[in-house]
């Protein structure tokens, strides 16, 4: 399902490249083709005016109305204009009669001629292109105001070089353009993976949360069941008689109570819908009260219990929550220590509350260490013989990381087993 996924996800994101790339690789070819455009109509025009500018025929015959100002305008389009330009020109005087053309070029000239006429006529300047055998030719026709009447000036040249040029852009466009998307393309999948990782994970663990949830209720209604199934089969048994049986279905009633409510909880976590109810308390008095119940669990079991602690702390947080967190670190310690000892510690490391829960029981592989914080999640036969849920930690790691608190745990198999609280 996730590959599928994943390629669907990856191809989305290339229709999105390609059309990226094609958006941004047509805007570079126009924005080039516009601004080159732009800059030889103004590189023609300065050589119109230079044209005329120095042309002492025009001159002499008094062609401008305003010599002086054109005598001092003139050398400075001619500098501005000084880069080369490739082109040919076609000068008509006041009675459009041809003045000036290049040997060679009249067929052009002829064929370009009504741009001429349309600028006569106007009086305005323009600019456009035309094919004429075949070529393409770029022209832009001056118009001039003279005393003696008006006069024309047509630059022209052929576009060959620059198609050639536009021809490479496309190529070189299209070329990076194919190999930049395949190697972003490359680079989505892999990310697209990276971005998946999660989704898959959190997909998994619902799967075995889920087929685990399920177990976990089908064992103790089938005790339930089975008990209950004795107890029918008696016709003449009395309740008394049948005892046995009514505790063992209650006993399992009870675990089935306390697996739902842990259900909830986590229910609750993943929704985020737990709202926290923030105040003052005192842990120290939260967890002497805690000790002081389960060390009688801890004594029926011939463990040494020990708390150790020399202040009272105060923190901020949820009182139930922390309370429970606290007890399921504590029980955890004592149920999975056969023999030995469970110490719990609170101090004050560097301005931070610090609570430890030690004990010598059967201890925690490295393999499993990773793991241990996972739902329904029990390191080894050992764990699972003691008939927890495998909720208990997932409960208090969820506790810790709402309040911000950090839950750590060390541990060495068969040496015991380190919970650390740090708030």
């Amino acid at each position: 399902m996730f590959k599928k996924l994943h390629i669907k996800l990856t191809a989305y994101m290339g229709v999105v490249l390609i059309v990226f790339m094609l958006f941004v690789a047509t805007g570079i070819y126009n924005f080039t083709k516009v601004v080159f455009e732009d800059g030889t109509k103004k590189l023609m025009q300065s050589e119109a005016i230079r044209i005329y500018t120095y042309n002492d025929s025009f001159f002499s015959e008094g062609i401008f109305k305003e010599r002086d100002t054109l005598f001092n305008l003139g050398p400075k389009l001619a500098i501005m204009g000084s880069e080369k330009l490739e082109a040919s020109y076609v000068i008509y005087n006041e009675k459009f009669e041809r003045v000036y053309e290049k040997k060679g070029e009249s067929e052009i000239a002829d064929a370009i001629a009504t741009l001429a006429v349309d600028s006569f006529c106007t009086k305005t300047d323009s600019y456009a292109t035309k094919r004429v055998s075949g070529i393409n030719y770029r022209i832009y026709t001056k118009y001039f105001d003279t005393n003696s009447g008006p006069g024309i000036v047509q630059v022209f040249q052929n576009t060959i070089n620059e198609e050639i040029i536009w021809s490479f852009l496309k190529t070189v466009l299209l070329l990076f353009g194919s190999t930049g998307m395949l190697i972003l393309l490359c680079i989505s999948y892999i990310f697209t993976g990276k971005a998946l990782k999660p989704v898959k994970d959190t997909w998994k663990r619902q799967k075995e949360f889920i087929a685990d949830a399920s177990h976990e209720l089908r064992t103790p209604l089938t005790v339930i069941q089975t008990n209950l199934d004795v107890v029918l089969s008696d016709d003449e048994g009395t309740v008394e008689e049948n005892e046995m049986w009514l505790d063992n279905a209650y006993s399992e009633t009870r675990v089935m109570a306390k697996l739902i409510d842990q259900l909830l909880t986590l229910a609750k976590a993943d929704s985020n819908d737990e709202k926290l109810d923030i105040s003052e308390i005192s842990l120290t008095e939260i967890i002497e009260n805690i000790c002081a119940n389960m060390d009688i669990i801890a004594k029926n079991k011939d463990i040494d219990f020990e708390l150790i602690n020399n202040e009272d702390i105060l923190i901020k947080g949820d009182y139930d929550k922390i309370r429970r967190m606290i007890v399921i670190l504590i029980d955890n310690a004592i149920k999975y220590t056969e023999s030995g000892k469970v110490t719990v510690k609170l101090y004050t490391e560097k301005n931070k509350k610090v609570l430890t829960v030690e004990d010598t029981g059967i201890g925690i592989s490295k393999y499993d260490m990773d793991r241990i914080f996972d739902r329904f999640y029990r390191a080894d036969k050992a764990r699972h013989r003691e008939g927890g849920t495998g909720l208990g930690l997932s409960i208090a790691k969820w506790i810790a990381d709402i309040h911000k608190f950090s839950l750590t745990v060390e541990s060495v198999m068969d040496e015991g087993t380190k919970f650390t609280l740090k708030m």
